[in-house]
Order: C-alpha cells, then structure tokens, then sequence
C-alpha cells in the first residue's frame, strides 16, 4: 500500500503497479527524502525518471511543488499512474508512457529544480546515461537537485566529475545519494 505522506493529499491512499514490473520507494526512504527537501519544495518543478506509480511526484504535488513530471516506460505502471493522477484530481502531473532516455534526448529549453532518479536496481548503468544527458543539455536548475536511489553501496558513476555529491543517507539496503552542479553551472 502506498500513501501520501504530508501536505494537501496528506494520507491519502493511491495505486501501485505489480511490483513483478516495480519497486516502490519505501515510505520510510520517501520521507526522509521529502524532510530534507521539505522548504524548498513550493512552485517547483520535478521530474521522475523511473516514476512507477508517480509517488515522488504525488508527494511533491502534495506538499506544494508547481509541477510534476513523470516518465514510465512499462505501460502497467503508466496506466496505475493515470489512475493515481485521477484519484487525487492532480492536474499538476504530466505522465509520460517512454523511457528516460527518449524522453531527456526530446526535451527542449526545460529545466527542473528536483530529478530523481530510482531505476531497476538492475540496470543501474543508465543512472550514467541520464547524468551525462541532464548535464550536457542543463535540464537541472542551477540550485537544482538529482536524487538517485539504488541499492549501491558505492555511487560509482562514469561522469560524476560533472556534479558534487552533497548528502548520502542509508535506509535498510537502500542508498539515497544527492548531487548537484559542479559550482552551479
């Protein structure tokens, strides 16, 4: 079961997909994540690469965010996340049924404060293609924030010298690391 946590949708229960075809975010790891972002959350924008049921971007709708963005490419999940935007009457959230990579190569002149990145632990490899993208085009805001969740002990990321790292936090088996410009390009 997963629930919003806090803002206007505040326990509020939506939809998840198969978790044969997903892993959601732990409510716990979800949490943290937003109290540490929690006063810089209103009248931004947020992207999720790897969006499930549209969770990360529910929640930051819910707590005050402009808008929401959420690419999936498993179309089960796409339609759970359709459903989740319905329930909730979130006309805020963009859904897209496509992958990350198509969707970073077709975006033009758009940037996002917040991008979180949350792919199948087993092709945590495009976590590489999609930080060389966001950069090479400048899609993250300049103060902006890529979140990347994993199950790696280790962020061991090709193109890394493009972005700090400035917090790492640890839930159970699940790493949450958080990057940002170098010098804010």
């Amino acid at each position: 079961m997963l629930k919003i946590i806090a803002g206007k949708y505040k326990s509020r229960i939506i939809n998840q997909p198969s978790k044969s075809t997903t892993r959601p975010t732990i409510n716990r790891a979800r949490e943290a994540i937003f109290s540490s972002i929690q006063f810089s959350i209103e009248n931004k924008k947020f992207l999720d690469l790897f969006s499930g049921s549209s969770s990360f971007c529910l929640e930051a709708l819910s707590r005050g965010a402009k808008l929401g963005v959420s690419i999936e490419k498993d179309y089960e999940a796409y339609l759970v996340s359709l459903e989740n935007k319905s329930i909730l009457g979130e006309n805020n959230l963009l859904i897209f049924n496509t992958d990350a990579i198509s969707y970073l190569n077709k975006i033009v002149n758009e940037k996002f404060d917040y991008i979180y990145l949350d792919p199948p632990y087993k092709i945590f490899n495009i976590i590489n293609n999609c930080l060389e993208i966001i950069f090479s085009k400048k899609i993250l805001n300049k103060d902006g924030i890529i979140i990347i969740e994993t199950n790696k002990k280790t962020l061991e990321l090709n193109n890394l010298s493009h972005y700090q790292m400035v917090k790492t936090k640890k839930y159970g088996n699940i790493y949450i690391y958080y990057l940002k410009y170098i010098n804010n390009l």
